[in-house]
């Protein structure tokens, strides 16, 4: 779901994440690069298409939630390879802005060079309501969703420059609230999502979640 990004001290503070990170020498360097399987590198396009949708929907329950078919650079992992380098904008994006976001934590950090993706996926494993901030460098890449009640796959352009979306990835029991998700890069893309969680959908625990994360919304869209 789109949430407009308003917030000026916010966007600001993004920014400065894209800026740092193209500042810092090696950033594209491929012994970063983690991918899955051998092809990901040439058919990221496909483990996004609506062929591949359908092969992970015949797994079921053998699904494991996690993306297994990608082609990134987790910036965390760069981080623990390269730390004089990386140790200080993986810590501010996945410990410190957490807390400034008012959310409670970081789920991913992922650079996406030209041709990257993450493949079809559920998430379900890491349930909770997430909120995603997309950079794109031209907007030559995309968010797809399947849409449970439409029973149809929905394609998010990227524009240029930020983007920011929520979604909830439900359960491995909550099949009803499964979100079936895949994204593409054609150029260079980075992406950090950040957790608010919960113990399942109805409960005191999933209202308190509900109420946080409508209230971390309102305050990226204020301008």
């Amino acid at each position: 779901m789109e949430v407009q990004l308003r917030n000026k001290e916010l966007i600001e503070q993004l920014d400065g994440f894209v800026e740092d990170f193209y500042n810092i020498p090696g950033y594209n360097d491929p012994k970063f690069h983690m991918f899955d399987p051998q092809d990901a590198k040439t058919k990221g396009e496909y483990y996004c298409s609506d062929e591949f949708l359908e092969k992970q929907f015949s797994l079921g329950d053998k699904h494991t939630g996690f993306p297994e078919q990608h082609f990134s650079q987790p910036v965390g992992v760069m981080a623990e390879r390269d730390p004089d380098n990386f140790h200080d904008i993986s810590f501010r994006v996945k410990k410190q802005f957490p807390a400034i976001l008012g959310v409670h934590s970081n789920a991913l950090y992922n650079y996406y060079p030209p041709g990257g993706f993450v493949g079809w996926h559920t998430n379900w494993n890491a349930a909770a309501y997430q909120i995603l901030f997309t950079w794109s460098k031209t907007g030559d890449g995309y968010f797809r969703y399947y849409d449970l009640k439409e029973k149809k796959i929905v394609t998010e352009q990227d524009k240029p420059g930020w983007q920011c979306r929520w979604y909830y990835f439900g359960r491995l029991k909550e099949r009803e609230h499964h979100c079936w998700h895949a994204a593409y890069a054609g150029c260079d893309r980075i992406t950090l999502a950040f957790k608010i969680i919960n113990d399942g959908i109805g409960t005191e625990l999933d209202q308190k979640a509900i109420n946080l994360k409508d209230q971390v919304i309102a305050d990226i869209e204020e301008e």
